[in-house]
């Protein structure tokens, strides 16, 4: 982590919570029954799968029940674990194209 730039892990953590919200309201409104069929709309709701990935998933497979302030607390750490991926991802690929 010796070139590891908070200012992009920062942008990339901002972005994925803006990803994140209409993905939210979206799967809301699929539980609702209101999703429609416009393809905006359904993307975001199968984004949402992908960025509750690796805690919710884990969670969930044991079968425990989670209230709102721990479910909240899971997505933020997703957020975190995803921009440090991008981040790190990015790093090694600019590190990688200049040799």
């Amino acid at each position: 982590m010796k070139n590891f730039n908070l200012e992009r892990f920062i942008i990339y953590s901002v972005g994925i919570w803006l990803l994140l919200i209409p993905s939210f309201a979206a799967i809301i409104a699929k539980e609702e029954g209101t999703l429609g069929t416009n393809i905006i709309w359904i993307a975001f709701e199968k984004l949402f799968y992908i960025l509750r990935f690796p805690l919710h998933t884990i969670i969930q497979a044991f079968g425990f029940i989670i209230d709102a302030k721990i479910y909240f607390l899971g997505v933020l750490i997703n957020c975190l674990f995803y921009s440090l991926l991008i981040e790190r991802l990015i790093s090694f690929l600019k590190l990688y194209t200049k040799k």
